[in-house]
């Protein structure tokens, strides 16, 4: 084993926003079923890192006051999920940089809700977080089957990476020594998830140690918390997915709760009580401050950190005026004293199809400062909460916030052309508006040296420039082949969960080129980022069954393009040249299913990523990297500035096993490949296959063929295309969709995983 290794990986984590660092050697999953644990998905693992974000007290102790629908500050723990996204993923990147296989596995919400296979499991994730919390040394189990640190309780959030990397595994905690049975999970679970349909005790037997928790009926505990029934309603005597069904039909939807065996919960030398401040019980600080305003380097490390991930403006304003002026925000932090505003600023986005949306990142980058804001002045002894500009509160906090929501249109405006939150805190703030203006570009270096610096800065793994003139070119070669072919766009008609209905519309696809999108267009800058090598090996292989690895490879990824690339366009900007993103800059492509929505699919920008010299075409039409194989996506950014031009990427050589190849053609499940198009680049010619689209997504756009992915979840979808795919024929298989599953789809581009420049073939 390696220390030095362990420490780097540890360092490493840790400099990405993790508040605690575990790991654990994989056969300490001995006792686990293969379909649900590290060994089943990469047989040949060594350690499992198990990373923990702490919810800040705040989010806890003030959210869910008055109802638990109400969550209030507590709902930051999206973000929280989010984080810890971005954090398994760049771990998992980091450990493959230092020659080493990696799994990352997503924080949530990619389940298999039915058993399966003979797995005795409902809920069940491709691994649980919170075991793998408790075998990395980091957690124990309590009573209500959430894992307990020392330090926090059950405030925390966890994620894994499964990794063939010898690292030094961490002691595990004794067992059965942080839940004191003090009982109130009991009295304030609000499903009655632990006193009804509580079947005995489950055990955690490792290395010697015991973990004891009850065994829960997941379907009641999912009640509010993930169906979004509501809380005060009469919950049967026995909860199951059909009961869950007919009740979302008979009383509708209330919306989320926070999970109050949460909120209630803390060991005994952590619990505190102040009934006047929470319902809950206050978490004993490590720190006591020795006087109310923070030092001045730690407030200037807590607002350089939220300035140099991307937040635009940043407002801290002393609560004296507020109060001088009658507006009490109490109620939403009862100890507040200042309130930091945070800003990002959304790029504007081409007219035409498939501009990158930077809503999802700039709330992500604004997230990231309020929830960081509040963690950092939280650890110095001060409380804080962040807080969403919304009016998920109880009633008594609803003028409160509809003060700040006032104010942060005076500070920023109106539009929903940026995205805005804030952090309330007990701490004593020196009052200042900062606005981040972005550095001049240095006139020693060249434009396009700079420009690819910064990608690879903001996380691009490989950054390319195409003239727009040769995009365009290729495009036009292309056009006849691609160019007004029939597409079929559903919008859903139907209800979460209760039915599958769509509105089907037709449309003729039309191929784009730079200069539509942006007239003046001179270059196209196209960034790429990887998806694990792992991710796709295990993919429906290995003991574990699983497609949650590539469905997460595929939203990750493009999180983590859509954040480099609205960090560098923030710059460009800055400089006066005008960017815009496109997640597929000639419109060849299509999307995805994916539990975090429709994805761009794996042949998204392939023209653009050519012509910069990243990669060449296979026979099945998507783009494989000397680097990368095909584990690659991309992310095209047109501006109307000159930059130099990267020559092509040795084409042929790229595609030499595509000679006597038709794998990817033969392995589509639906029959999509219909005939060939030439696409020519500077006197070379790439042939490759055309995607009959309505087929295509009848099977991975819509997700209705099990065989392109669902199988794996447990899903009951399995609709196969009609030879004449009409709007009707869509609308009506859309209606057969799994009820459950239908609302997390896990689709696959099979066609992809069978080209040997994925994965290894073994048929």
């Amino acid at each position: 084993m390696s220390q030095l290794l362990t420490a780097l990986t540890k360092q490493k984590a840790f400099s990405l926003g993790a508040d605690m660092v575990g790991v654990a050697n994989i056969e300490r999953w001995a006792n686990a079923p293969l379909l649900m644990s590290p060994p089943g998905l990469m047989p040949e693992g060594k350690s499992v890192i198990v990373c923990a974000i702490h919810h800040t007290d705040g989010m806890i102790e003030i959210g869910g006051e008055g109802s638990p629908h109400q969550q209030g500050s507590y709902s930051y723990q999206y973000f929280m999920n989010n984080q810890l996204d971005a954090i398994s993923y760049n771990l998992g990147r980091f450990l493959e940089d230092q020659g080493y296989k990696a799994i990352p596995i997503t924080a949530s919400n990619i389940w298999r809700y039915r058993e399966y296979k003979g797995l005795d499991s409902t809920f069940a994730p491709d691994m649980s977080h919170i075991y793998a919390s408790v075998c990395a040394g980091l957690t124990e189990m309590g009573y209500s089957g959430i894992a307990m640190s020392p330090e926090y309780g059950p405030r925390n959030r966890f994620v894994s990476i499964i990794t063939d990397a010898p690292l030094t595994p961490d002691p595990l905690l004794p067992g059965n020594t942080l839940c004191d049975r003090c009982g109130q999970c009991l009295d304030h679970c609000c499903a009655y998830a632990t006193t009804q349909e509580v079947r005995g005790m489950v055990s955690l037997e490792i290395e010697g140690h015991t973990y004891t928790f009850a065994k829960k009926n997941l379907w009641r505990c999912a009640w509010s918390e993930h169906f979004g029934l509501d809380s005060e309603a009469e919950i049967p005597p026995v909860v199951n997915e059909q009961v869950i069904l007919d009740k979302l039909k008979e009383l509708g939807m209330r919306g989320g709760t926070m999970g109050c065996c949460i909120k209630y919960c803390l060991p005994r030398d952590k619990r505190s009580w102040n009934k006047e401040y929470s319902s809950a019980p206050i978490r004993k600080k490590n720190v006591i401050p020795s006087r109310p305003n923070p030092d001045r380097g730690s407030q200037q490390q807590l607002l350089a950190n939220a300035l140099a991930y991307g937040v635009n403006q940043v407002v801290i304003q002393n609560l004296d005026d507020w109060n001088s002026r009658g507006i009490n925000l109490k109620p939403l932090l009862p100890d507040a004293r200042s309130i930091v505003f945070f800003q990002v600023a959304k790029p504007t986005g081409s007219s035409l199809d498939n501009s990158a949306n930077f809503h999802q990142t700039a709330g992500y980058i604004m997230n990231y400062g309020a929830f960081y804001y509040a963690a950092g002045l939280e650890k110095l002894g001060y409380s804080a909460a962040p807080y969403f500009l919304g009016r998920n509160l109880r009633e008594s906090a609803l003028p409160a916030m509809d003060c700040v929501i006032a104010e942060a249109a005076k500070l920023f405006g109106k539009g929903d052309n940026q995205s805005i939150g804030f952090t309330l805190t007990s701490a004593v703030l020196a009052p200042l508006a900062v606005c981040a203006k972005q550095p001049p570009r240095p006139p020693q270096f060249d434009l396009t040296d700079m420009v690819k610096k910064l990608a690879r800065e903001f996380g691009a793994d490989l950054v390319g420039i195409s003239s727009s003139q040769r995009v365009s070119r290729a495009v036009e070669s292309v056009r006849g082949a691609l160019d007004q072919q029939e597409v079929l766009d559903i919008s859903e008609t139907g209800s979460l969960w209760l039915s599958s209905t769509v509105e089907v519309k037709k449309r003729l696809r039309r191929l784009h080129t730079p200069e539509e999108h942006l007239p003046g267009a001179r270059s196209v800058i196209v960034l790429g980022l990887r998806t694990p090598l792992e991710s796709s090996e295990c993919l429906g292989r290995r003991p574990a069954e699983a497609v949650g690895p590539y469905a997460f490879a595929q939203y990750e990824s493009r999180n983590l393009l859509n954040y480099a690339a609205l960090r560098l366009i923030q710059r460009l900007s800055a400089w006066g040249i005008q960017a815009y993103a496109l997640n597929d800059l000639e419109n060849t492509a299509s999307y995805s299913a994916n539990p975090r929505g429709p994805q761009p699919n794996i042949f998204s920008n392939r023209i653009s990523a050519v012509c910069a010299g990243l990669g060449t075409l296979t026979k099945g039409g998507f783009v494989n990297t000397p680097e990368y194989g095909t584990n690659i996506r991309f992310v095209a950014i047109v501006v109307d500035c000159e930059l130099q031009e990267d020559q092509l990427a040795d084409l042929q050589a790229l595609r030499s096993k595509c000679q006597d190849c038709n794998r990817c053609l033969e392995h589509c499940t639906v029959k999509a490949f219909k005939g060939l198009a030439q696409l020519n680049l500077e006197g070379q010619t790439l042939s490759f296959n055309i995607v009959d689209q309505k087929r295509c997504d009848w099977a991975i756009r819509f997700g209705l063929v099990a065989a392109e992915g669902q199988q794996w979840t447990g899903s009951k979808t399995d609709v196969p295309p009609p030879e004449d795919i009409t709007p009707d024929a869509l609308a009506e298989a859309m209606t057969k969709r799994d009820p459950i599953l239908r609302i997390r789809p896990c689709a696959a581009e099979m066609c992809a995983m069978a080209c040997p420049y994925t994965r290894t073939q073994t048929d």
